[in-house]
């Protein structure tokens, strides 16, 4: 996939892996406003934060990009499994700051237990702001 040579040295290797890690972090924090301009789309449209076959869908495509690429499907699925949970209860936090739509209030039977949010959503890394998608503006 990479166009790079292969690194020679450690300290190379681990340069190139630190350069692919903040890649990686910023291409979530992208996700991350998109995720956050979604929410306010469902907001408006009346629709849930969960749509399970969307979830789905998503997980059998980066299974199958994973397979693709040489990397095993558990482990990009478990990754992503993770990343969904917090799309989720990101949405679900800005529904409740927003009061508006389909709720923050859906069960959550099929998502991992994770850590209790925090009571207030920090701000953006992106833009700086809070986002109370589903809040009247």
């Amino acid at each position: 996939m990479s166009t790079s040579p292969s690194p020679t040295t450690v300290p190379e290797a681990r340069a190139r892996i630190d350069e692919i890690n903040e890649r990686v972090v910023e291409l979530l924090a992208e996700r991350q406003a998109i995720v956050d301009a979604l929410c306010e789309l469902k907001a408006d449209a009346d629709r849930t934060v969960r749509d399970p076959e969307r979830e789905a869908e998503l997980l059998a495509h980066v299974r199958s990009v994973a397979d693709e690429a040489g990397l095993p499907p558990t482990l990009a699925e478990t990754l992503f499994e993770e990343i969904l949970a917090h799309s989720v209860e990101r949405q679900r936090r800005q529904r409740a700051d927003g009061a508006a739509g389909p709720s923050a209030e859906e069960p959550s039977a099929e998502e991992p237990s994770a850590e209790e949010p925090s009571a207030e959503e920090p701000p953006d890394k992106a833009t700086g702001a809070v986002s109370t998608c589903g809040a009247q503006a």
